[in-house]
């Protein structure tokens, strides 16, 4: 089981009016009326050479920004100065700024689990949404309000996972997050009975990541908000079970209705020491279920898992499953996240960079980033909810993809009833390209981009 574990470069968070930025896609974007340009060092570039660059280019001294990337703010003409920029070996890309602006959606949730924190807050924490390196999620919201389905409002998710904190049962408690009219009853295939309860802590964190509450002035901020949750509890209180719990779980959302069903779950070789990964679709009865997902029009989106490993994901079952890896809030991979030929796109997942000769963004001698945020609870205390700061992995990652599909969905962005694979098609397109330009094995297509995948015109390559 997963650890509990922009081209839109820059989204600056407008705090003080408790709002946000919401980006714009950066092929749009002017660089002639760009104040600033935002540039990705190599990696062991001193000092002094950014700051030759910086001056050749017509331009200030470097501001540090995160990990690799400085911004500097050219004297003249930002088009002569990105030109010039790109054309010096230690320089790995120059793009201009984009501007930001307040978004008309701002959730005043306070970042914190308890009332009374300061309006807007979540800002602040979750850097999976807006900061430089999260999903570009601002603008993916506008649009979505602007076609008439804030938050993914109508979609039904499945959560195939611990369960999720949907209702008071016993000592369990339902999250004060998670809107009540939003969640559906759905089965625990552990106790076999209709009441999927988390008594790990694990799929709420997931379920909230997906679809948490926004505007209650409590708490984070779900990708769709307003998005329904069914959950489908397959793993025990340890994270632990078959894999042939996991294929019921699948067949159940897909004739519970769900449109989208997030799985994030690793398995590993029951013989094998060390530990070691496999893909989801090693096991049979999991393929079967996936296949029958795909049948039914049912995207479902899988974490790559957390060995590190190259060789996982495969690419059996390809057009019928996504694959999703982690990334850490500098850009770069996480060093947990597996990889391979089979991986489609990165989200957010927080932890420690990977160690990747030539990745500009992957700086292991730094301090590593933060974590992904969200409410949820210990397995030692089920009734009392907090913001954890251990949570990491690609178990966070794959919800963050999930929660982009559903707004998608909601709004049409694709039509009625878009396949599975033009959904993929659509997120591959529009996804923030990292590390080796084009595809690679580490990043799959990219790193997610909700603005785009919402806003971007739609062609024939992407979806």
């Amino acid at each position: 089981m997963p650890r509990s574990v922009p081209r839109l470069l820059l989204c600056l968070l407008a705090l003080a009016i408790a709002g946000l930025c919401a980006g714009a896609s950066a092929a749009t974007a002017s660089a002639a009326s760009a104040s600033r340009v935002v540039v990705r060092f190599a990696p062991g570039t001193t000092a002094a050479e950014r700051a030759r660059a910086a001056e050749a280019a017509g331009a200030t001294t470097p501001r540090h920004i995160v990990g690799a990337t400085w911004a500097l703010r050219p004297r003249a003409n930002a088009d002569a100065t990105i030109a010039q920029l790109t054309r010096r070996t230690r320089v790995v890309s120059a793009t201009p700024e984009l501007r930001a602006r307040a978004a008309a959606f701002a959730p005043n949730d306070d970042g914190l689990a308890a009332l009374g924190g300061p309006p807007g807050g979540w800002a602040a924490q979750q850097w999976d949404l807006v900061g430089p390196f999260g999903i570009n999620v601002a603008g993916a919201w506008d649009a979505a309000v602007q076609r008439g389905a804030p938050g993914g409002r109508g979609v039904r998710v499945a959560v195939v996972d611990t369960g999720v904190a949907y209702a008071n049962r016993g000592r369990l408690r339902r999250s004060p997050d998670l809107a009540p009219a939003r969640l559906l009853r759905g089965h625990d295939f552990v106790s076999n009975d209709n009441f999927a309860n988390d008594e790990n802590g694990h799929g709420t964190f997931v379920a909230s990541t997906i679809a948490a509450s926004a505007n209650n002035a409590y708490g984070m901020v779900g990708v769709a908000y307003a998005a329904s949750i069914l959950p489908v509890r397959v793993l025990d209180s340890f994270g632990e079970a078959g894999s042939a719990r996991i294929a019921e779980g699948i067949q159940y959302a897909v004739n519970r209705g769900a449109k989208v069903i997030n799985a994030s779950i690793e398995l590993t070789s029951p013989t094998a020491f060390p530990q070691r990964a496999l893909s989801i679709t090693a096991a049979p009865e999991i393929r079967e279920a996936i296949a029958y997902a795909h049948s039914q029009g049912v995207v479902v989106v899988v974490a790559s898992g957390n060995l590190g490993q190259g060789d996982v994901p495969s690419r059996r079952l390809d057009s019928n499953i996504i694959y999703v890896g982690g990334t850490t809030e500098h850009g770069c991979l996480g060093d947990y996240s597996n990889f391979g030929p089979g991986l489609d796109i990165v989200a957010p997942g927080g932890g420690d960079d990977a160690i990747l000769s030539g990745d500009a963004s992957c700086r292991p001698d730094l301090p590593p980033g933060r974590n992904v945020a969200q409410v949820t609870f210990r397995r030692s205390a089920p009734g009392r909810f907090l913001v954890p700061g251990d949570f990491h992995g690609t178990s966070m990652s794959a919800p963050h993809v999930t929660g982009v599909i559903a707004l998608m969905i909601g709004a049409r962005i694709l039509g009625a009833d878009p396949s599975p694979e033009r959904v993929q098609a659509r997120l591959e397109a529009t996804a923030r390209d990292l590390g080796t330009p084009g595809r690679d094995q580490y990043y799959g297509s990219g790193l997610l981009d909700a603005t785009a995948a919402l806003t971007a015109p739609v062609t024939a390559s992407s979806g």
